[in-house]
């Protein structure tokens, strides 16, 4: 009796350890859960490009597109592969084509689970050779290129098909808000007139 007594005491003993033990995995298993949860985050905020980017609101990564899959996205982006995995709600932009692998694309990352919500072409991408990535239909279009030259009149940007100048018009306006220094170099947005006159000049972070 005395022995039946002690085995069952030791089994307890055992289950009791044993208990213990799994509750331990699974309170580490947990802990690198988050860890890599926490890890994956900071690795997707330090490729955005954008100034503004904070770590509780959602951002855009802006690489070139290597490959996507059903599930999920690969972006190149300083030399090095991202994968961003895709919300349910995932769409792309209007009009945009089948296939775009190999393009310059911007993916809006929802903060909370850092998985991609929105893709989009970006405007170098949509550029045609002449830099021109968008036409209203009052005959006002947007251009996009490197920025070689400026005078108090003048614009000229340089472009796949070669340099272009424009005309500053009279009510031309600066917006380089988040970037310092010349703009002598980096790439610019010209919103432009059907008259062909610049209205303004927009200096992205992302473009550069």
């Amino acid at each position: 009796m005395l022995t039946l007594s002690l085995s069952l005491a030791g089994a307890l003993a055992a289950g009791s350890l044993t208990g213990c033990s799994n509750q331990d995995n699974s309170s580490q298993n947990t802990s690198q859960n988050e860890s890599t949860s926490s890890e994956n985050k900071s690795n997707l905020q330090q490729y955005s490009k954008d100034p503004d980017s904070k770590q509780d609101e959602d951002f855009d990564l802006v690489g070139t597109l290597d490959k996507e899959t059903n599930d999920e996205l690969t972006l190149v982006i300083d030399d090095k592969k991202v994968k961003i995995l895709k919300r349910n709600s995932f769409k792309k932009e209007k009009d945009t084509p089948k296939n775009i692998d190999g393009k310059q694309v911007k993916v809006e990352i929802n903060a909370k689970d850092q998985n991609a919500e929105s893709l989009e072409l970006t405007a170098l991408a949509k550029a045609d050779s002449n830099g021109i990535y968008e036409k209203e239909s009052d005959g006002d279009y947007s251009v996009i290129g490197q920025l070689t030259n400026e005078t108090d009149n003048n614009l000229t940007i340089k472009v796949s098909s070669g340099e272009k100048t424009y005309k500053k018009a009279k009510d031309f306006e600066l917006d380089n808000d988040n970037m310092s220094g010349d703009n002598k170099n980096k790439v610019v947005r010209l919103e432009v007139k059907k008259s062909n006159e610049v209205e303004s000049l927009e200096v992205d972070p992302e473009d550069q």
